[in-house]
């Protein structure tokens, strides 16, 4: 089996790459466009006739065989983590940066969000284990769809990997 690796990038300082089967033509995908992508995949059934259509008019500049290709790599690396390719990691906080800078109110009200929903998602993890994304974003994180979950727990698995 021929493994094409992709890269994702989380954010200026931190890129990862997985394996995969597919290798898509273009992996210039901003975090932006990951968003808009990972919520236009949230926000309409996958069995939409022209899924990948109607995603592409929500992500500015991809094309219909882009938007595919991205989905195509997504559904790869979650079977990769399904398969147990990727490892379960020993459940613990990662804190890299030991000092508190001082945060406006908006900002420290939205990491407080972004933690309960990642206590929400490890709980969810644990209860209905690796794989079960549909059971973790209907009764843990209710704000994500199953596909944005797979998501998440790819770019959570990559984080921990290069944590050591």
């Amino acid at each position: 089996m021929d493994l094409y690796f992709s890269c994702n990038t989380f954010n200026e300082n931190e890129t990862s790459f997985i394996g995969s089967k597919i290798q898509p033509k273009n992996t210039d995908w901003s975090i932006e466009e990951n968003n808009l992508f990972e919520n236009a995949i949230g926000d309409h059934n996958l069995e939409f006739p022209y899924l990948f259509n109607k995603i592409a008019s929500l992500v500015p500049g991809k094309t219909i065989e882009q938007i595919n290709e991205h989905y195509e790599a997504l559904m790869e690396d979650v079977h990769l983590i399904e398969s147990g390719h990727v490892p379960l990691p020993n459940y613990i906080d990662i804190d890299h940066n030991n000092r508190k800078p001082e945060l406006s109110a908006e900002t420290s009200r939205r990491k407080s969000k972004q933690k309960q929903k990642m206590r929400k998602f490890l709980v969810g993890l644990e209860k209905y284990g690796k794989g079960n994304w549909r059971g973790i974003s209907r009764n843990c994180v209710l704000t994500k769809s199953p596909a944005q979950v797979a998501s998440h727990a790819q770019k959570y698995y990559i984080r921990l990997q290069k944590s050591g």
